[in-house]
């Protein structure tokens, strides 16, 4: 039952008139509600069996004057001063950042995020985790604080340094295999390759800016197009399709060569009677209607079947034999 009982409310008394008393102040003050529908408690003077108890709005006009004092210039206060409560938990970020900008007229030479957070506020994360909306709230153009984002490097292997197609593989063992054979030769699944990179699921969408930062010149010529290659199942779909959509500016499409021959090796399993894995989890299901647009109806087609029976065709099933064989 909803609310506090009347007992609960007087039992600190030594009497019942007290209680009354208590209680009947409370509700004048407009600390209690009785709760009527509960009914009275039949003694005299009669109170209500439960009462509610109302949530005191605190008087946010001392937080108002804290915010338009504190904040200065280049700093606004105007969003704080409307929302008096955010303040209240962003006070000591909001004095950390002034106090680094008085120390730092003009704006200083670029750092990392965390480095710059450290800097600023004592501690490594708070940037990355608040940074743009203390700007945003406070009206400060954030590269006023002069950090650039980090990203993990890209692992991938390449012949030489000189131009040549990526092939970017959504799962470690086909990309070590695959490694390995281009240390002695330059043909995988009869496609001329010149790097090979490990993507490790949604992360290559982080890999892939570090490329574009900081790759060097034989590699960044070599991203027209960008080939990918992953598992046949929604989640390997969702991923390369996410990936594409992430670098509109750069031509990324599916691997034929690589797709092609994971469903040819699913045709000898079909020959041997043995099924393809199930999907290990629920995945949520996805049409692929850009991945699919680079393919024949009948791949398509052969590939949405397997997937009405909950089945999937993983990298793995190809190894080096496959790699070398064409």
């Amino acid at each position: 039952m909803t609310g506090i009982s009347f007992e609960e409310l007087i039992a600190p008394f030594s009497s019942y008139a007290e209680g009354v008393d208590y209680i009947e102040n409370e509700v004048a003050e407009g600390r209690l509600v009785p709760i009527k529908n509960s009914g009275l408690n039949g003694k005299r003077p009669a109170l209500y069996q439960r009462y509610r108890k109302v949530k005191q709005k605190k008087d946010m006009n001392p937080l108002i004057a804290r915010a338009d004092r504190l904040i200065e210039p280049p700093l606004s206060a105007a969003f704080y001063k409307k929302h008096p409560a955010q303040f209240s938990k962003d006070e000591s970020m909001i004095l950390d950042l002034q106090r680094w900008l008085s120390i730092h007229e003009n704006t200083p030479e670029e750092v990392s995020c965390n480095e710059r957070s450290f800097e600023i506020f004592g501690q490594e994360k708070v940037l990355a985790r608040h940074g743009e909306r203390l700007c945003r709230n406070l009206g400060l153009d954030s590269k006023r604080l002069a950090y650039y984002q980090t990203y993990e490097p890209l692992a991938i292997y390449s012949r030489n340094d000189q131009p040549g197609p990526l092939l970017i593989v959504e799962n470690l063992d086909p990309f070590i295999s695959i490694r390995r054979l281009l240390i002695t030769q330059s043909s995988i699944l009869g496609f001329d390759l010149q790097s090979v990179a490990y993507g490790g699921g949604y992360r290559i969408e982080s890999y892939f800016m570090d490329l574009l930062l900081f790759g060097f010149p034989a590699l960044l010529h070599s991203i027209d197009p960008v080939y990918y290659w992953g598992d046949l199942d929604y989640e390997g779909i969702r991923i390369f399709e996410s990936f594409a959509a992430k670098f509109p500016e750069v031509r990324i499409i599916p691997w034929l060569p690589g797709y092609k021959a994971m469903l040819e090796a699913k045709r000898k399993f079909d020959v041997e009677e043995r099924a393809m894995p199930r999907y290990k989890e629920k995945q949520e299901p996805t049409t692929g209607e850009y991945f699919f647009s680079f393919f024949d109806p009948e791949f398509t087609n052969t590939v949405r079947d397997l997937w009405n029976k909950g089945q999937y065709i993983p990298q793995e099933i190809l190894n080096l034999s496959h790699y070398r064989s064409c």
